[in-house]
């Protein structure tokens, strides 16, 4: 897998409509990952950069794995200096739901109503706190 960079618009669009949503507005960052037959198969899109927290999207299936959870950590935590990673799902989205609560490792933190318009989302976060049982469990350096 090889990282894609400089494309922040690319990717944000195919993040976007791999989730059923709108593009993000900017400023935004975003990265993807590039399978070997140069092929965008994954992508995460940063917004809302406070200095301290920032809010990821993603998608694909190359963005929840290992190498990219490292690439998405040493971005935030490292280069970034976030001491906070916040996500948010459509309520609707059952698989990824179940993805976030257990076998991602992220805490649950609660309900934005109306976060997607008509549909409310589900918050989750991963800490400077729950940096170290985060890496632990997916192997990251």
């Amino acid at each position: 897998m090889t990282l894609l960079f400089g494309h922040d618009k690319t990717v944000a669009e195919w993040v976007a409509r791999q989730a059923h949503s709108k593009p993000p507005v900017a400023p935004y960052t975003a990265f993807g990952f590039i399978d070997r037959r140069g092929t965008l198969v994954g992508g995460c899109v940063f917004t809302g950069y406070n200095g301290d927290t920032v809010e990821l999207s993603l998608a694909g299936r190359a963005a929840a794995t290992r190498s990219g959870w490292a690439a998405i950590t040493n971005y935030v935590f490292d280069q970034l200096g976030c001491s906070r990673l916040q996500m948010h799902t459509n309520r609707r989205n059952k698989h990824t739901l179940r993805m976030l609560a257990g076998r991602l490792g992220v805490k649950y933190e609660g309900v934005a109503r109306r976060f997607f318009g008509k549909d409310d989302g589900v918050c989750y976060s991963l800490t400077v706190d729950d940096l170290a049982a985060f890496k632990a469990k997916w192997k990251l350096p």
